[in-house]
């Protein structure tokens, strides 16, 4: 193995260094026109007005915000997470990042307003740079470096819509604490409900656990809610949007819902200041996931009710609903069973929790046989064949009953 003499050279590791933080996320002030140069080997003197202008501009390229101080661990010009794990790197006139966490984005912007900075150039990944728009464009700023799509600008006109409204609220807030406090009272008294998400569908996919590097591969998932963004993350969401019978698309409006969950157990890396790391096996649970769009799942409750209502036969819900053939079969498999009971109301309350168990899993958006989006010329006929047998059975049970 050839050694290379010149890789524990202090110079060459330092040049090292600074290519790969040159090739970072970043965001860089644009200096207009009619700033003043202000360099570290500025020793020449200028006039009273020039020397104040001057001060004034490296003062404020210092700024950083007491908020953001708090978020890190600051090591001379460089600034870490609790970990240990560097966030960002701060040059003055320019901030950089190996890091697409949105919060850390949200933190440079706050320090590029706090230096005055009214133009920025972002560069790096398509994330953070997209990311860094949305956070600068939102705090007033001019960006360069990034090509809003359509979609993007539509996005932050609705981001800036629902911030109004949100501050307009939160002024006429005090007036309505009665109406609130009921309204509160009135949901807790509510039957529970799955935990769902819903909103305009930004973007989703693969990525490290809230975006950090140094955390495991998890799935996100970005939307825009009338309370503003919303980002999600699980594992079983890659899942649930593979299998999502809707097959939603950025700009969809959707509905993300926690159906049910699963228990799991994870292994729990703890890092300790005299020794290595201590893992340990750790039981919680896994969120198990439905994402579909709005459209769909409203449809899908309007077939639960059908579903649900007995006074419905089977042939007029299958006709209005196509989907629910599988499930009609489902409930006549359970009049079946129910056969084994003696006492008529048993039947009875047999049949009704299997129908209503079966109608709550058509409202969910779950998987059932025979469920389609759009339906081929043959699926249709196989439905078709399918409610008819339905019927046919219902009309031979009423005329044994003659």
């Amino acid at each position: 193995m050839t050694h290379d003499p010149s890789s524990g050279d202090p110079d060459t590791q330092t040049r090292r260094r600074k290519a790969k933080r040159a090739a970072e996320n970043a965001i860089r002030w644009e200096r207009p026109a009619e700033a003043p140069q202000v360099r570290e080997s500025d020793g020449k003197k200028s006039s009273s007005n020039s020397s104040k202008s001057a001060e004034a501009v490296r003062d404020a390229s210092t700024a950083v915000p007491s908020m953001v101080r708090s978020h890190f661990v600051q090591v001379g010009r460089d600034y870490y997470f609790s970990d240990g794990a560097r966030a960002f790197s701060d040059r003055a006139v320019k901030l950089t990042t190996p890091s697409e966490n949105t919060q850390v984005i949200r933190d440079l912007v706050a320090i590029a307003q706090a230096r005055g900075w009214q133009r920025i150039v972002v560069s790096g990944t398509q994330r953070f740079r997209k990311e860094a728009w949305v956070a600068a464009r939102e705090a007033g700023l001019e960006v360069k470096g990034f090509r809003a799509s359509e979609v993007d600008e539509a996005r932050l006109v609705r981001r800036l819509g629902t911030d109004s409204v949100r501050e307009e609220k939160g002024s006429r807030g005090k007036e309505r604490s009665d109406d609130v406090a009921q309204a509160r009272e009135a949901k807790s008294s509510a039957p529970a409900k799955p935990r769902e998400h819903v909103g305009r569908l930004i973007e989703h996919g693969p990525a490290p656990y809230q975006h950090d590097p140094h955390e495991p591969m998890s799935y996100f998932v970005k939307l825009e809610t009338s309370r503003g963004e919303k980002e999600l993350w699980g594992v079983d969401l890659d899942r649930a949007f593979r299998e999502s019978l809707s097959r939603p698309k950025t700009g969809d409006e959707v509905v993300v819902r926690a159906v049910k969950q699963e228990p799991v157990t994870v292994r729990s890396r703890r890092e300790v200041d005299d020794g290595p790391a201590i893992e340990k096996e750790v039981a919680t649970h896994r969120n198990r996931w439905v994402v579909e769009q709005r459209q769909f799942l409203e449809e899908r409750e309007k077939a639960a009710q059908v579903l649900r209502n007995p006074s419905v036969a089977a042939a007029q819900g299958s006709r209005e609903h196509p989907e629910l053939v599988g499930a009609y079969l489902q409930v006549h498999a359970a009049e079946l069973a129910a056969k084994q009971f003696r006492d008529p109301q048993d039947q009875k309350k047999f049949v009704a929790l299997v129908r209503a168990a079966i109608a709550d899993s058509v409202q969910r958006g779950e998987a059932l046989p025979a469920v389609r989006l759009r339906q081929s010329e043959s699926e249709r006929r196989v439905a078709e064949r399918g409610a008819g047998a339905i019927a046919e059975r219902e009309r031979t049970g009423r005329a044994r009953e003659r």
